[in-house]
């Protein structure tokens, strides 16, 4: 018994090996890491409007008209890039900042955090090389303007403020949700939740 069942094993390890020898070969493959999905169709709108067009930035538009900024979200050149704060970023804004509502935030913390949002460069992920650290200048001058942005390698993924040189504790970090929304007067990234280098 114990002979028939070692000459079975030996046919199934030969029928086995056979068959593997006759597997093709998997062809070579160059993996490109900044290979990434293609950026949006452009809109044929500005970003203000496609805000005012979008239920979910209803609290960021309303942000926006009482700091007095329509100009900025609504014309200018093709030049910079705005971290589009959906109602969820605006929340938890408002709930770490223990306002009801944004008609309780002074004009002046308004206009920081919506400056904050804004990048002096117009940025796709096509622009970002991954896994590294760039400083970019927000709408606010010197360094408490400063944001970094990051290029995660899964996904392609753009990270903000989760590292990099010069970061102090103060900074607030968030992935962006939704990538590369091109509009006559810049690119916007979705972002779910807001970011910040010190406190506004």
């Amino acid at each position: 018994m114990k002979l028939i069942a070692k000459i079975t094993l030996l046919i199934l390890l030969a029928v086995a090996f056979h068959g593997c020898n006759k597997l093709p070969l998997q062809e070579s493959f160059d993996f490109d890491e900044n290979d990434h999905p293609s950026v949006k169709p452009r809109f044929n709108m500005s970003i203000y409007d496609f805000m005012l067009a979008h239920a979910e930035f209803s609290l960021m538009v309303e942000a926006v008209k009482r700091a007095g900024m329509e100009n900025l979200f609504s014309g200018g050149a093709d030049d910079k890039t705005v971290l589009m704060l959906r109602n969820e970023a605006m929340t938890e804004f408002l709930t770490n900042h223990r306002y009801a509502k944004i008609s309780d935030v002074p004009v002046a913390t308004l206009q920081n955090l919506l400056n904050y949002h804004v990048i002096k460069a117009r940025i796709t992920q096509n622009d970002l090389t991954v896994q590294d650290f760039t400083v970019f200048q927000t709408m606010i001058d010197g360094a408490n303007g400063k944001i970094t942005l990051y290029k995660w390698r899964e996904y392609w993924e753009i990270q903000i403020n989760t590292g990099g040189p010069d970061l102090p504790s103060t900074a607030k970090k968030a992935n962006v949700y939704l990538h590369n929304y091109e509009f006559t007067n810049g690119v916007g990234h979705h972002m779910k939740q807001y970011v910040r280098r010190v406190p506004f």
